[in-house]
């Protein structure tokens, strides 16, 4: 679980990008994204680099990528490491929209749930992008359900040492056999006490 961040997000004033469009190369030098950053990747280092252009007066097209490495527990061998991770942004942003009867067709992400290769939605309010929040997302998104270090050349774990990863993992019960019980037969062995009336 991702820790509760306190701090305000990184923003970014759309009505200041020229119509020609502009590239942002945010850095942990340039220090920007650090605070947005640090409960995924504690100290690594990280590129985000991305163009951003309007499309009109309200909407903009954005284009780019984030690299990093955040901290992850191997789900086999369960030892910290460095998961190296990379994240494609290809993003068309648009207003939030305050009519009600309009926000199913402006929640984010409805382009892309048909093509993986479609820009994603994300929606500004008041010319104002959450550059922190968004890339915060991006990273998060891109780290898969079981981390995994990569393996050595001899195919073992390169956390642990341990050949681990170069056999496929399996359960030793068998879980398909479920036993039937008779729920009387714990009364089997009891015996009743003859008792004789007085």
């Amino acid at each position: 679980f991702f820790q509760l961040r306190l701090e305000i997000s990184m923003k970014l004033k759309l009505n200041e990008i020229p119509d020609e469009g502009r590239e942002y190369i945010y850095t942990k030098e340039t220090g920007e994204l650090n605070e947005d950053l640090r409960d995924l990747i504690e100290n690594n280092q990280y590129h985000v680099q991305f163009f951003i252009k309007p499309l009109n007066h309200k909407d903009f097209v954005m284009n780019g990528t984030v690299t990093t490495k955040t901290k992850e527990i191997c789900s086999l061998c369960g030892e910290t490491f460095h998961f190296p991770t990379k994240a494609k942004i290809n993003e068309i942003i648009i207003p939030k929209t305050t009519d009600k009867d309009h926000e199913k067709q402006s929640r984010a992400n409805h382009i892309s749930e048909q093509d993986e290769n479609a820009p994603s939605v994300s929606e500004y309010k008041g010319e104002v992008f959450e550059i922190g929040d968004f890339v915060h997302e991006a990273v998060a998104l891109s780290i898969p359900f079981n981390p995994k270090p990569e393996l050595t050349e001899k195919g073992d774990c390169s956390v642990c040492l341990k050949s681990l990863l170069s056999s496929p993992f399996v359960y030793d019960e068998n879980i398909s056999i479920v036993e039937k019980i008779n729920p009387f037969s714990a009364l089997k062995d009891l015996k009743l006490k003859n008792s004789k009336p007085n």
